[in-house]
């Protein structure tokens, strides 16, 4: 509330504003509203047709849905009790408003407006992750249809959870779920199911705002993930889908606002609060091509929840399209993840088909000449092979007899239609060929007892360590050294370095995570990576033994690293290396360059892998990284790379100020976007009007929005008053106006002509 102190203030500042300011900030008085303690979910548009727009809350004290039906100019509302002298009690109000309320019976966390049945009026959507969605719908007679319940997953605990889209296709609602964002299409009023679900799953994750960032026709999907250095997360559209997460070079602290068009406005502006600085920011976004601080550009496709422990990779060109497609599985699913590729990379199209339980292993299998996914299960004590069909997509695993529980598979990629697996038979572990035979189903060619291998082995790893073109196979436990088997003509194994100190010292406990190789053309044979404690060391097979030919160390010697990888990042037919370090951070510990001109630390909003590929094309390489909840590209920055660029800041001198909240209106009607910008803490609005002859944003007025410290009837407001608001023309004059709840009040500051 505004007392009459702080209403003197403020006239006293604007009309001194002439003399300093072109064109003042002028507001009225506050109309005032009660709402009831901790009313929220604020929004307006014009429910009645009637051309002034009305506004819409949840009374949280009452359990309503509280309609607020602006009246038009000159007309009194009926049974509104007058302003007197003691604003505080007895309960006052003076808007021009007449109230409508819907019983809710449970509690709503947000609110969105839009026409779901296509009528011509506006319908309002409810949600809460209590409650979950509920629609009504505007009836002729201008009443409310009862609710209808919609199907969905659990709505997240935010608000800018819902948004009703409509367009000439009809309308969709979006509902940020905790599962990602959920998009539920209408048809004549009704929900069209299943919904499709756009996978994101970190918790931190809150805000939807959709629009076109590039101008390419399609809406782009716009959130935070506070907590990260890149808060600001985009999700380009594409293919009615939405492409990977994007994470801008900006850091924010509240979520963004759409800057008002001004007179010479080309391009959607935004602006938001610095999470650090707390200054007042105006961004944008391009596609115009500019240096960036990093070296690269980080993708994010997120499958899996977070907490998802155990997941499975495998690669390869399923549908026999030319591109090569991604194929995920979880342990705790029963059915595979599909991503689609094209000449652009993964489209973002993601399918999923039923398959086994507890599936612990997927590989690519070249299966008569045709790309097939072999399946490992020990849950269900099942190995299967599984086919992409164009129309229907993967079929369910074929079953491949044999004896023993399977633990591990992998295509044995050096000959087509092998199968090499280990499997468990009474307690003992053993390695198996199996092979396509001639009745058209796959016979064990081979089996060697592991007798050196204690536990259940965790990976296979293959590789061809001394260039005889026959697969090698490493099996590998994290608590013990591996067992190396060198591939033999005959399809048997040889256990040759079982005495080797590289073996038992170097390679103890190493797992998958730790361990990578790269192809030495000169030698036609694969060398190991294997990453440590500040380190990455390069092993090879010399002279019939495992030697090790280089040591990279990290600058950092205290962190453990991962995931070591060799490629020619720059194209330039210099090798340099890789690792994850556990701060979070990619690391290059060799490059072809002299240190003083590279980066060697990588930071940004990078998933902690569990394995890595380069993939490799005639333009550049890139980096594909594999996780337990999702999966990373990195590439290099190119002139289709959306950026954000920094137009504006400001930074108040008003002491002890520190913004958290930002809106953005024409305030004193000269054609040009202002800002508003809110410290709920204490209280303080600071209206910012944009100096266009110098560049800048200039502090136009200041003011409390009621006093410190004011209790009403032994209550007491949240720990950030006012804290929600709207900019709109509430009273259609055709000016922008302000709109707050603040403790038990709304109010309302009209701008004046």
């Amino acid at each position: 509330m505004v007392s009459m102190r702080h209403l003197i203030i403020i006239f006293f500042f604007i009309f001194l504003g002439p003399g300093i300011f072109s064109k003042p900030i002028k507001l009225s008085s506050p109309e005032v509203l009660l709402t009831g303690w901790n009313a929220r979910c604020l929004e307006h548009a014009d429910l009645n047709k009637d051309g002034m727009e009305d506004i819409i809350y949840f009374n949280l004290d009452k359990s309503y849905l509280e309609i607020l039906y602006r009246c038009k100019p000159n007309e009194i509302p009926k049974k509104v009790r007058p302003v007197k002298k003691d604003r505080w009690e007895p309960k006052l109000e003076n808007g021009s408003y007449i109230q409508e309320r819907i019983f809710v019976p449970n509690s709503i966390s947000d609110i969105a407006v839009g026409d779901l049945n296509s009528d011509g009026v506006f319908d309002i959507v409810t949600g809460s992750p209590q409650s979950g969605i509920k629609i009504y719908f505007r009836l002729e007679e201008n009443e409310w249809s009862e609710p209808l319940k919609i199907e969905s997953e659990k709505m997240r605990p935010y608000s800018q959870s819902l948004k009703v889209v409509t367009s000439k296709k009809g309308s969709e609602l979006f509902i940020f779920s905790e599962l990602g964002l959920e998009r539920i299409t209408f048809l004549d009023g009704q929900p069209k199911y299943p919904s499709t679900i756009f996978r994101e799953d970190d918790k931190k994750a809150y805000g939807l705002e959709l629009i076109d960032l590039n101008e390419d026709g399609h809406l782009d999907w716009m959130y935070l993930v506070q907590g990260e250095e890149y808060s600001l997360k985009v999700r380009l559209g594409k293919n009615n889908s939405f492409g990977p997460e994007l994470s801008m070079d900006i850091n924010l602290a509240s979520f963004p606002t759409k800057l008002i068009a001004g007179k010479d406005s080309s391009s959607a502006k935004f602006c938001s609060i610095d999470s650090l600085s707390r200054e007042a920011i105006v961004f944008s976004f391009s596609n115009i091509f500019k240096e960036k601080k990093n070296a690269y550009n980080i993708s994010t496709y997120d499958i899996f929840e977070k907490s998802n422990k155990e997941s499975s990779w495998t690669l390869g060109d399923f549908d026999d399209d030319g591109f090569n497609e991604l194929v995920s599985v979880s342990a705790g699913k029963g059915e595979i993840v599909f991503f689609q590729s094209d000449k652009d990379g993964f489209s973002g199209t993601v399918e999923t088909f039923p398959s086994f339980r507890g599936i612990s292993d997927i590989s690519l299998h070249n299966h008569e000449d045709k790309a097939h996914l072999l399946i490992v299960s020990p849950e269900e004590e099942v190995l299967g092979l599984s086919s992409y069909d164009e129309n229907k997509g993967f079929s369910f695993p074929k079953l491949i007899n044999l004896e023993g529980i399977p633990i591990l598979a992998s295509g044995h990629d050096s000959e087509k239609n092998t199968i090499l697996i280990i499997c468990e038979e009474d307690s003992n572990y053993y390695l198996k060929t199996l092979q396509l035979g001639n009745s058209g189903s796959y016979e064990e060619k081979n089996s060697l007892h592991l007798n050196d291998l204690k536990r259940e082995p965790q990976s296979l790893f293959q590789c061809d360590l001394n260039g005889d073109s026959h697969s090698d196979v490493m099996v590998l436990s994290s608590r013990d050294a591996p067992l190396i088997l060198l591939g033999e003509k005959s399809g048997e194994w040889t256990d040759s370095s079982s005495n080797s100190v590289v073996r038992k010292s170097f390679l103890k406990n190493v797992d998958s995570t730790k361990l990578g190789k790269f192809p030495d053309s000169s030698l036609n044979k694969d060398s190991l990576l294997v990453a440590g404690l500040g380190f990455v060391r390069e092993i090879g097979w010399q002279n019939g033994e495992l030697t090790i030919i280089q040591q990279y160390n990290s600058k950092d010697q205290g962190s453990e690293l991962s995931c070591p990888v060799r490629m020619d990042w720059d194209q330039d037919g210099k090798d340099e290396v890789f690792a994850f370090n556990e701060n979070g951070h990619w690391e290059r510990l060799k490059s072809g360059f002299a240190d003083s001109n590279i980066k060697n630390q990588w930071d940004g909003s990078f998933m902690e892998p569990n394995h890595v590929m380069v993939l490799e094309s005639k333009k550049d390489a890139h980096l594909l990284v594999l996780g337990n909840s999702g999966f990373q590209i990195i590439t290099k920055p190119d002139k289709k790379t959306l950026s954000v660029n920094i137009e504006s800041k400001y930074l108040t001198d008003l002491p002890k100020i520190r913004y958290n909240g930002i809106e953005s209106g024409d305030f004193n009607n000269d054609g040009m976007p202002d800002l508003v910008c809110l410290d709920g803490k204490k209280s303080l609005l600071e209206f910012l009007t944009f100096n266009k002859k110098e560049n800048i944003w200039k502090s136009s007025l200041h003011f409390e929005v009621f006093e410190k410290n004011l209790h009403y009837q032994g209550k007491k407001g949240g720990l950030f008053e006012p804290r929600e608001g709207l900019v709109f023309d509430a009273n259609g004059d055709g000016l922008d106006d302000l709109v707050f709840l603040v403790h038990n009040r709304l109010l309302l500051y009209k701008q004046t002509k």
